[in-house]
C-alpha cells in the first residue's frame, strides 16, 4: 500500500514539474507578428526575428520590437527654400518611408532608431528629407518644381536613398502637394501661358467660325449642285420612264392587237370548224334519212313483194286451185261419164 502512494506522489510532481516547465518556457516565449521584428540582444548576440518567435531567456537575454510598418508624415520646411533664381518658394510635401525587410536593414534601423520614440523617429527622419529638398530646390528653377513634379520626386528618391539605406530605410513614395510664394511669382507664372492659350483659343475660334462659313459655303454650293443633278437626274428618270412607259403601252398594244388577232383567228377557225362539223353533221343526217328512205323503200319493196306473193298465193288459192277442182271434176265427170258409157255399152 505504502509503494503505490509513493508511486502516486512521484507521478504527480512529475506532472507537476512539466507543467511548471510548460508555464516556464511559455513566459520566456516571445512571438511577433508580420508588421514587426522582434531584436533579441544579450548573451549569444543581437539576432533578429521575423514572423515567428522564440525563447528569450531571462537575466541574460532581453527583447524589443521595432514596427515594420509604413510610416506617413509630412515634409514641410518651416523656412523657405530659394531656387537657383534665388526665388523663395514654400513646399509642401508628404513622404512615406518603411524599414527594410531583410535581417541587415532591419539591424541596421535597430541600431539607429530602437531607442527613439515615433516622434522622434519622424524629426530624424524629416531633417534627413527636408535638407535633401531644399538641396533640390535650389538647383532647379520655379517654373521646373511647378511644371515637372515628377521630376523633383525622381531627384528626391535618388539623393535620399543613399541616407535611408544607412538607416536600414526606404523611400516608398514622396509626393508634392503645393508650392507656393510671396511675390505672387507662380501666380503670375502662367500669366503669359494663359494669354497665349487665350490667344489660341481665340485664333482657334476663329478659324473654326471661318472654316465653318467656309464649310457651309461649300456644303451650299454641293447641295445646289447636288439638288440640280437631282434635278437633272429626275427629269432624265421622267423621261425615261415616261419613254419606258410608252414602249410598255405600245408593246401592250401590240400583243393585245396579236393577241385579238390570234383569238380571231382562233374563233374563225373555231366557226368553220363548227360550220364544217355542221355541214358534216347535216350530210351525216341526209345520209342517214337517205339510207332510212332507202331501207323503208326496201321494207316497202319487200312488203309489194310478200303481198305479191301473197296475191300470188291467194290466186293460187283461189283461181287455180279452182281451175284444179273444175278440171278435177271434169275428169271426174268424164271419168263418170266414161263410166256410164261404158255401163250403157
Amino acid at each position: 500500500m505504502e509503494s503505490w502512494i509513493f508511486v502516486i506522489m512521484v507521478a504527480g510532481l512529475a506532472v507537476a514539474a512539466i507543467f511548471l516547465m510548460m508555464w516556464i518556457a511559455a513566459s520566456i516565449y516571445r512571438q511577433v507578428p508580420p508588421n514587426r521584428a522582434l531584436v533579441v540582444f544579450g548573451w549569444g548576440g543581437t539576432s533578429i526575428v521575423t514572423s515567428g518567435g522564440r525563447l528569450v531567456i531571462p537575466m541574460i537575454q532581453s527583447c524589443k520590437e521595432l514596427s515594420l510598418e509604413l510610416m506617413s508624415f509630412d515634409v514641410t520646411p518651416d523656412q523657405d527654400l530659394y531656387t537657383n533664381q534665388g526665388i523663395a518658394v514654400s513646399v509642401e510635401a508628404v513622404a512615406q518611408i518603411k524599414v527594410k525587410s531583410d535581417i541587415q536593414s532591419i539591424q541596421t534601423a535597430a541600431e539607429q532608431l530602437l531607442d527613439k520614440q515615433k516622434a522622434e523617429r519622424e524629426d530624424l527622419i524629416k531633417l534627413v528629407m527636408e535638407g535633401h529638398l531644399r538641396g533640390i530646390v535650389g538647383l532647379l528653377t520655379v517654373e521646373q518644381i511647378v511644371k515637372e513634379p515628377e521630376n523633383v520626386v525622381k531627384k528626391v528618391r535618388t539623393t535620399v536613398a543613399e541616407d535611408l539605406n544607412k538607416m536600414g530605410l526606404e523611400l516608398v513614395s514622396f509626393t508634392i502637394r503645393k508650392v507656393t510664394d510671396d511675390q505672387q511669382y507662380i501666380a503670375n507664372m502662367g500669366r503669359p501661358d494663359v494669354a497665349k492659350v487665350k490667344r489660341q483659343a481665340e485664333i482657334a475660334d476663329a478659324e473654326a467660325a471661318r472654316d465653318i462659313q467656309i464649310r457651309r459655303a461649300e456644303t451650299s454650293r454641293e447641295a445646289s449642285v447636288a439638288q440640280a443633278s437631282a434635278d437633272q437626274e429626275r427629269v432624265l428618270a421622267q423621261s425615261i420612264s415616261e419613254t419606258s412607259q410608252a414602249e410598255a403601252q405600245r408593246d401592250l398594244n401590240m400583243k393585245k392587237a396579236e393577241f385579238d388577232a390570234k383569238v380571231n383567228e382562233q374563233r374563225a377557225l373555231a366557226e368553220k370548224a363548227y360550220d364544217i362539223a355542221a355541214n358534216q353533221a347535216q350530210q351525216k343526217v341526209i345520209a342517214e334519212q337517205v339510207r332510212i328512205a332507202q331501207v323503208e323503200k326496201q321494207e316497202q319493196l319487200r312488203v309489194q313483194e310478200l303481198e305479191v306473193q301473197r296475191k300470188e298465193f291467194e290466186l293460187e288459192a283461189s283461181v287455180i286451185k279452182a281451175a284444179n277442182a273444175e278440171q278435177r271434176r271434169i275428169e271426174i265427170m268424164a271419168e263418170a261419164e266414161r263410166l256410164r258409157l261404158a255401163k250403157e255399152a
